[in-house]
């Protein structure tokens, strides 16, 4: 079971960093703060969520690395 769970970790890492890219590019421009405030905050929202889960997807798989 580990061991499908780590091999599918780098498509899912590639997934997450993807739509982190894709999200961040659009907070940068400055039209993305002409939008309503819960199309941002949503928006903010998700990036940082991105970003903790990213981090918690990294641990699992150091986790999973060192157990081998």
């Amino acid at each position: 079971k580990e061991t499908r769970e780590l091999e599918a970790l780098p498509a899912r890492i590639e997934a997450l960093e993807r739509e982190q890219q894709e999200l961040e590019a659009r907070v940068s421009e400055a039209a993305f703060y002409q939008q309503d405030k819960e199309t941002i905050a949503t928006a903010l929202a998700r990036v940082n969520a991105l970003r903790t889960e990213l981090e918690a997807i990294y641990a699992r798989w150091n986790e999973l690395e060192s157990g081998k």
